[in-house]
């Protein structure tokens, strides 16, 4: 039974380089193939100053589609008018982004939605987009850097088995015709001092440069990318208020002879009220505010008309709060409303309708997480319907109804936008580093293969001074067994080859084990069928042996040439 085939140690290394290559060409499809070919990524060639300083005309942004999109993200979205635009989320509402150029003062007319927006930035390459204008040149470079890839992989592969194939079809015949060959020279000092690595070193060695090569690549990306971006900060904070009343009351009307929030007042039993708002401003950042704050009422008729009373003093608003007051008589207001329509003749016409409506009249401004608040108004009203005997609360705002709790305690949440710089990202298969540690594990990455090679070309420079023989025991320890020297090596149906890799390739193809010996002179390798001996000898200097004795002659014993063989029986390439 014939023995396993082995493969050589540089088989691996193409195994290994043709997997990396097909990883390699598949991450790239996934990242950079265009929609058209059945990839993600979204090519944009900028044009215009709207982006500047960071893009200018002629740069290519590539986008990915993304799950969502934040405030302050760099984004591709679809417009009526204009096509796909690169221009950043300065904000959002009602499902509506509102987009900026970096170098424009205004924003955007048109405010797209996430179905609108193609892509977020994923990468920016400066003045290449000059080359790749149009989809159809896109397509193409990404069609031949993939064939560039396959061929990277498949040419090897190619030539292997041709050689493989070519030299099968140099098979010897046992019944040509031979001639004696002269034994190699002496091989040259350190020969191929890759082979004394063996296949853990040659690995090594090709993992080095893959490394080296990614950090390359890394550093590619890192380095032509600035470290900081401007994101946009939403700031939120929220003003809330409480709103109070009560009037003393002559007689059983109210429980405890007052009237309190909620319950109407009649004029002639509760006709003077206190009225009291609180304001406060929280936030869970640091905040500090200032303003000042008031109690109006306005009179509003249903003709139309209206006016403005103040209920009370302005106070300021300290530690993020303030505490207003006013007073509302009843009957001065009532007496008001009469002289009002006696002096416009409206007495004795159809009667008018009245509302009273409570506003705190709040103005702030201040620092809100160390930026700027801008000045903030909060005038919640508290309306009632107004009569000749009595205030009713109206629960009904803005035609729709309210319970008591929410027109007493009225809110809003407010946002300050902030722009702030921060630092830059890429994104690696879902991983996010920022550009400065891209850039220390690239030059880290990259110091640490150059340290390795370093060490490996001292070693390769050592093992250059080996014997050949250790040289092969490194390379192909494998597939050699090591036997005593049979007494007719070197004879008739011996066929000297020129090298061991030679001798590999033989015994590879035929399934074989290569057998090896020593001798006084040097050692012996060989692989034997049923009819040839295929020989190759390391000699230690450079005498000559006979094959069967040793004993060193001044002509070498005769031997069997394969490339001797009668030529109109063989088939060369």
């Amino acid at each position: 039974m014939r023995p396993r085939r082995r493969l050589r140690l540089w088989s691996w290394t193409r195994a290994i380089f043709a997997a990396t290559a097909t990883v390699v060409l598949g991450l790239f499809w996934i990242n950079f193939a265009p929609p058209h070919l059945g990839g993600d990524s979204i090519y944009v060639v900028t044009s215009g100053i709207s982006m500047e300083p960071r893009f200018h005309t002629g740069d290519l942004a590539v986008l990915r589609p993304a799950a969502s999109y934040q405030v302050g993200e760099i984004v591709g979205y679809r417009s009526p008018q204009f096509g796909i635009v690169l221009h950043r989320i300065i904000g959002e509402k009602e499902g509506h982004f509102y987009m900026k150029g970096d170098n424009n003062n205004f924003v955007d007319s048109y405010h797209p939605t996430p179905s609108d927006v193609v892509g977020r930035l994923w990468l920016h390459v400066p003045k290449i987009g000059r080359l790749i204008n149009t989809p159809r040149n896109r397509e193409v470079g990404v069609l031949v850097l993939a064939t560039g890839m396959t061929g990277a992989i498949g040419v090897p592969i190619e030539r292997e088995r041709r050689r493989r194939r070519r030299n099968a079809r140099r098979g010897v015949d046992s019944t040509h015709e031979v001639k004696s060959l002269r034994p190699p020279p002496a091989p040259r000092k350190g020969g191929r001092a890759v082979g004394v690595l063996g296949a853990p070193g040659q690995i090594t060695a090709f993992i080095i440069c893959v490394v080296a090569i990614a950090a390359l690549t890394l550093a590619a990306f890192s380095f032509t990318r600035s470290m900081a971006t401007t994101t946009t900060e939403n700031l939120a904070y929220q003003q809330a208020g409480t709103w109070t009343y009560s009037a003393p009351a002559r007689g059983d009307v109210y429980a405890n002879s007052v009237a309190t929030t909620g319950q109407p007042l009649f004029t002639a039993v509760a006709p003077v009220a206190k009225i009291g708002f609180t304001y406060r401003l929280t936030s869970a950042l640091p905040t500090r505010v200032s303003g000042r704050g008031g109690i109006v009422a306005v009179l509003t008729s249903s003709d139309g008309w209206s006016h403005t009373l103040g209920l009370g003093p302005t106070k300021a608003i300290t530690n993020n709060s303030t505490d207003l007051t006013g007073t509302l008589n009843l009957p001065a207001i009532n007496s008001y409303l009469a002289s009002i329509a006696s002096q416009t003749g409206q007495a004795s016409g159809t009667p008018l309708s009245y509302t009273l409506t409570l506003e705190p009249i709040v103005k702030v401004s201040g620092v809100l997480g160390g930026s700027p608040l801008p000045p903030e108004s909060f005038n919640p009203p508290l309306i009632f319907s107004l009569q000749s005997n009595e205030a009713q609360l109206n629960l009904t705002q803005n035609g729709a109804a309210a319970t008591l709790a929410q027109l007493t305690q009225p809110s809003s949440l407010g946002q300050v936008h902030v722009s702030r710089s921060v630092p830059a990202t890429l994104t690696i298969l879902g991983v996010h580093p920022s550009i400065a540690t891209s850039r220390r594990v690239s030059l880290g990455a990259l110091l640490a293969s150059l340290v390795a090679l370093l060490i490996m070309g001292i070693i390769l420079r050592r093992a250059h001074r080996a014997a050949e023989s250790d040289r092969i025991a490194a390379r192909y320890g494998s597939i050699l067994v090591a036997v005593e020297r049979p007494s007719a090596l070197g004879e008739a149906r011996s066929v000297r080859v020129a090298s061991i890799e030679d001798l590999v390739r033989i015994a590879e193809h035929q399934g074989r084990m290569i057998l090896h010996c020593e001798d006084v002179s040097g050692r012996d390798y060989f692989v034997q069928d049923s009819s040839l001996t295929y020989l190759y000898s390391v000699y230690d200097g450079t005498s000559v042996r006979t094959p069967t004795s040793g004993v060193t002659l001044a002509t070498p014993a005769p031997l069997v040439d394969v490339a001797a063989t009668d030529a109109s029986t063989q088939d060369f390439d």
